[in-house]
């Protein structure tokens, strides 16, 4: 048995013979979180542990157990993740079920009649046909003047939704490196919208990423192109510090000890 082995084994035993057993037998994703840090100090929230060996390693090492106990939290993380996706589908499904009715209370049919209300026509009241007409364009301004809050409301819900659906299929949105420059460009044209703003940004900034790379990559040949230039010149001096010989066998002795053929 190895050292290493050896020493798993004995930490192993040591934990056996020390931890108190407050952890289910089948331990869960909600049980890891709330494990007590006091019990276990390196689970202390604002810990981020650098400097361990690769976990591959230690899984060809550690006992069975605890690879089986790793693979459980792992299937209820697998399980809990496709709850969450499933749930957000059905979120999205309703958001969307949202946007169809409120499209349809914005733009429908009821919305383009209030809208074609001519408030300035003026009918002959004392006309039978004139009177329905009026009472008709009175009702029709009094639904208008009741729906236009709700519309306005719809608007904003609307817009929300188009909002946060940019925002789920566009991530980058949230790292400062666009999220930054795209504020401060809002702020300079208040007149763009979000969308707008955005595709500006990441367009100078996939423009930047190529200069950057073609800056890189130009440096990266002046080096070698100056390296061989260092070389060749070196080379040649090399040959031409050759001292005068007065005979083959100071020439071949000097070459010799020089490295050369």
């Amino acid at each position: 048995m190895s050292e290493e082995n050896e020493t798993v084994e004995d930490n192993t035993s040591v934990e056996d013979n020390t931890v108190e057993d407050g952890l289910p037998d089948n331990i869960t994703l909600e049980d890891l979180l709330n494990i007590d840090d006091e019990q276990f100090p390196e689970f202390k929230a604002e810990d981020s542990h650098k400097g361990m060996k690769p976990l591959g390693h230690w899984m060809q090492h550690m006992p069975e157990d605890v690879r089986k106990h790793l693979a459980n939290i792992r299937g209820d993380y697998t399980r809990k993740t496709q709850e969450i996706a499933e749930i957000r589908k059905s979120l999205e499904d309703k958001e969307a079920e949202m946007y169809r009715k409120n499209e349809h209370i914005m733009k429908g049919p009821l919305a383009e009649k209030l809208a074609s209300i001519n408030t300035e026509e003026q009918y002959d009241l004392f006309d039978p046909e004139g009177m329905k007409a009026e009472i008709s364009r009175q009702a029709g301004l009094m639904l208008k003047q009741m729906l236009e809050p709700a519309q306005k409301e719809l608007e904003v819900q609307q817009r929300k939704l188009q909002l946060d659906n940019f925002k789920t299929q566009n991530p980058e949105l949230l790292d400062p490196t666009y999220r930054t420059p795209v504020l401060e460009l809002l702020a300079q044209r208040p007149e763009l919208k979000l969308e707008d703003a955005f595709y500006i940004v990441k367009a100078k900034i996939g423009s930047q990423n190529v200069d950057a790379e073609k800056a890189r990559l130009a440096e990266a040949k002046a080096v070698r192109r100056d390296t061989a230039f260092k070389s060749s010149v070196g080379s040649r001096a090399s040959v031409a510090a050759a001292p005068k010989f007065k005979n083959a066998v100071e020439a071949y002795n000097w070459h010799k000890s020089n490295g050369m053929k």
